[in-house]
């Protein structure tokens, strides 16, 4: 590759054009949206969806999706049609997509119902005509990964993922990929290449990071299922800022091969985990026994192959409860949030809610963001420069490239600290007798452009490598009043970020979520509790 290559200016606006000629010009928005703030009901008003395609989209997660599916009720092509019409309308008021390959999609799903009618006896795939999106850092054949960055615009890739190809395999049907921040680190999905996505719920609010597109594209249904990578955060926080289900699986339980990382190519401290965006609790549980059921060693060498047991839940669930991790104070809409879960779960016979508080927070997250940075910033530097690139107001907030370096005898004392964090928390769990820790995902909901600068209550969970998952609990409502700064206990970057909340006014229609956690590698117990858990909280069945 050369070491300079195009202006990053000609590239995206190259790119931007390619993207937009892949949009029907029937499905083109006639209608200006300027100045609306909660876009959510616009594809369903807009008048290019018809009824059945409404209803398609709109009245169903991907469980139930699926038993249409098979049942013969839709074919694969109505419904990827469908998906793939209010995909297009949700980008057109979000900018979510990337890559987008609706004709490729509608004839994969043709194809499928040829075959079943060739051959009507054969056993359905899993996901058999469910159409699912994946973040832009997944590779797939004949596209681009160049996951926000101009330096990698115009490299298609010459194979699928291990997890598109496990999807393909399955019957899925892929059909398009989505918008992630500059370096993939952030909680803003902005980049030079594509710019930025847009929070369909509250425009004045960041969709999240770094797999936003997804969450901008799932609050709007322009997809049920999508898939994402989390290092730090970046399933979960686009899930708190859409007001969706978001689960961070233990590393190596999904296959990771062909998903592009922008941190140094051969460090192997915190590693990143492939999870799935939902609509429905019951949908994660779908995606992650689905996976734990398929011989995912045949996709990515890496996989750690834990089998779905269908184990029972137990009689009594104990659960944690944290409401401050000891470095920033939750606003006042999460701490609702927390205790409207809280007096709910109490009230419930299977399930004891004990008061815990999580040790060394601060020690571990700042060796989170060491990991991140082994070489201090260079190689995301490096690759800004073959374009020169700037970076963009979210990379600079958050201090990434100004990090040091950290030296081989550094990495190994990185190594030894994380040990012993493992240890301790594993005492814990085990002393407390606990079997989840339930605590915020974030101190503050959806926070406005490039002022999510902290990702300390998901990325602990990344440091020891714990599974986690998000689930919605309610909207920030005109009883969420600020309060005095004072009550920020942590120091003055927790001051900061408490002050940004300001009021319901600014935050109108903003998601509040409750995080659940689990131990490394009990993803199945997870999803049980977690199912139950939401059940409780949202009266799912």
């Amino acid at each position: 590759m050369p070491a300079v290559l195009k202006s990053y200016q000609i590239i995206a606006a190259e790119k931007q054009l390619q993207r937009q000629g892949k949009i029907p010009k029937e499905w083109l928005l006639h209608d200006s949206y300027h100045g609306v703030t909660n876009l959510m009901d616009v594809p369903a008003t807009c008048g290019i969806l018809s009824d059945l395609e409404c209803h398609i989209t709109s009245s169903h997660d991907a469980t139930s999706l699926l038993e249409k599916l098979r049942s013969g009720i839709w074919s694969a092509e109505q419904v990827t049609v469908a998906f793939c019409k209010r995909a297009a309308i949700a980008h057109q008021l979000t900018n979510c997509l990337t890559e987008i390959f609706f004709d490729k999609a509608i004839q994969r799903a043709r194809d499928l119902d040829r075959e079943r009618q060739v051959n009507p006896t054969r056993a359905l795939g899993a996901f058999h005509g469910l159409p699912v999106s994946l973040k832009d850092s997944f590779q797939v054949a004949g596209y681009d990964t160049s996951t926000g960055l101009a330096c990698f615009v115009g490299e298609p890739a010459e194979e699928d993922s291990a997890t598109a190809a496990m999807l393909l395999d399955l019957g899925a049907v892929l059909y398009c990929k989505t918008n992630v921040p500059q370096s993939i680190m952030t909680a803003d999905s902005d980049n030079n290449v594509f710019g930025r996505t847009l929070n369909p719920r509250n425009t004045g609010l960041t969709a999240g990071g770094s797999t936003g597109g997804e969450g901008a594209l799932i609050a709007l249904r322009g997809s049920i299922l999508g898939v994402g990578t989390d290092i730090g955060g970046s399933v979960r926080v686009p899930s708190v800022c859409n007001g969706l289900y978001g689960f961070r699986p233990s590393v190596g339980i999904v296959p990771h091969s062909g998903v592009r990382d922008l941190t140094l190519p051969g460090t192997d401290g915190v590693r990143s985990s492939v999870g799935p965006l939902t609509t429905s609790i019951r949908d994660v549980a779908l995606f992650l026994r689905t996976t734990m059921q398929t011989m995912t060693w045949q996709y990515d060498s890496t996989v750690i192959s834990i089998p779905w047991t269908n184990q029972s839940l137990k009689e009594k669930v104990r659960i944690g409860l944290v409401l401050d991790n000891g470095v920033h104070t939750p606003s006042p809409p999460v701490r609702r949030g927390l205790k409207k879960a809280y007096d709910l779960l109490k009230q419930s016979k299977s399930i004891e809610v004990i008061p815990i508080t999580l040790p060394n927070v601060q020690e571990h997250y700042s060796d989170l963001l060491k990991y991140f940075t082994l070489d201090g910033a260079k190689n995301y530097l490096e690759l800004f420069a073959r374009t020169g690139e700037p970076e963009v107001p979210s990379l600079k907030a958050i201090g990434l490239s100004t990090m040091k370096s950290t030296d081989l005898l550094g990495f190994f004392e990185l190594n030894v600290r994380r040990q012993a964090a493992a240890r301790n928390y594993q005492r814990l769990f085990r002393s407390q007798g606990i079997d989840a820790i339930l605590m915020p995902p974030a101190p503050h909901t959806a926070l406005p452009p490039d002022q999510w600068t902290s990702a300390s209550y998901t990325g602990l969970w990344n440091y020891l490598d714990y599974p986690a998952v998000v689930i919605p609990v309610d909207v920030v409502r005109p009883c969420d009043l600020s309060d005095d700064i004072s009550n920020a206990k942590h120091g003055s970057d927790d001051a900061r970020l408490y002050s940004l909340y300001t009021g319901p006014e600014l935050y109108r229609d903003a998601p509040i979520s409750v995080q659940l956690v689990g131990y490394r590698y009990a993803d199945e117990a997870l999803m049980h509790t977690a199912s139950l858990v939401d059940s409780i909280i949202n009266g799912a069945g």
